[in-house]
């Protein structure tokens, strides 16, 4: 399984104490030699010590801690998602089209649910979008090794709204369209007039050049903008798209600190609400030291071209 094999390797890299990323950190003297505590940094910014520079994901070593610590869980908030896309099932070529790949989660779930011959298709095509080519390329070169006759896979290193116009231009054309964690992060990082541009010409691709049955899945931190995620961005796009129909919904949040809301924000109680389910697919004791989480807490929205 293409899941585990890349976390063995990321596993295999952090384990050799020659690695020397923190000895040239730019985060200096700041660098605490422990990557999952500048996850921490990243992930909540008051956490970080004080007049240290922001934190950002900048470190290949920390890519490795990142995938074995989050990949199960947001693989399987995806596999909770392509389940629900029932018209893909029988496809018999997938194209995917994934913004913010990172390392790839969305192609993990993939790969596991056509292991289990939930999706049938013949061939498969991915292609992923992210800027970060330094943080995640040992993961990268690692997945492109799985690539064959029946499997393509391309990264594209550029901002998701400088490549958008590219896009819109070209003949490519997905049946599957991931936003993996992207809006949270568009709020945090990118101007809102750039936000919105993406919003608008991608909506202008999807109405013009997407066939109908296809699948967008926003996948992403159950929170509001005013708390550093960008939920709303969800309905935003959906409101741009023609021809569409949508369902949305959460996963109840095991690790909730909320007193007034112990499960979780509400999100999608007009539509799924919150999900019958929230545990991850995977076995997660072999990455244990990394603190993984065994369930899922993301806000979805799917989205179906009619």
């Amino acid at each position: 399984m293409m899941l585990d094999t890349i976390l063995s390797k990321c596993d295999e890299r952090y384990e050799k104490p020659e690695c020397g990323e923190c000895m040239d950190c730019i985060f200096e003297e700041y660098c605490p030699g422990d990557c999952e505590v500048c996850l921490d940094y990243i992930h909540n910014p008051s956490h970080s010590p004080v007049n240290a520079p922001e934190r950002k994901y900048d470190c290949v070593h920390m890519a490795d801690v990142y995938a074995c610590k989050y990949s199960c869980r947001y693989t399987s908030e995806i596999i909770y998602a392509l389940k629900r896309c029932k018209d893909m099932w029988d496809v018999d070529e997938l194209k995917v089209l994934s913004f913010g790949c990172g390392p790839c989660t969305d192609l993990f779930a993939i790969d596991y649910l056509h292991s289990l011959e939930e999706l049938k298709y013949g061939r498969l095509e991915y292609r992923g979008v992210d800027y970060s080519k330094d943080v995640w390329k040992n993961i990268h070169r690692d997945i492109k090794q799985f690539e064959n006759f029946e499997r393509k896979i391309r990264f594209f290193y550029q901002d998701a709204c400088e490549l958008i116009t590219q896009i819109e231009r070209g003949t490519w054309v997905p049946n599957l369209i991931v936003f993996q964690y992207v809006f949270s992060d568009m709020q945090k990082h990118t101007d809102e007039q750039d936000i919105n541009y993406f919003m608008d010409t991608f909506a202008q691709y999807f109405n013009e050049k997407v066939s109908s049955n296809t699948y967008i899945i926003l996948n992403d931190i159950n929170l509001g903008r005013d708390y550093g995620g960008g939920r709303e961005y969800f309905d935003q796009l959906y409101r741009k798209l023609r021809d569409s129909i949508s369902r949305k919904g959460r996963f109840c949040n095991d690790n909730s600190r909320s007193e007034y809301y112990p499960r979780g924000y509400t999100y999608g109680e007009n539509s799924d609400g919150e999900f019958a389910q929230n545990k991850n697919f995977f076995d997660i004791r072999k990455w244990k030291k990394y603190s993984p989480f065994d369930t899922c807490a993301s806000a979805q929205m799917l989205i179906k071209k009619r």
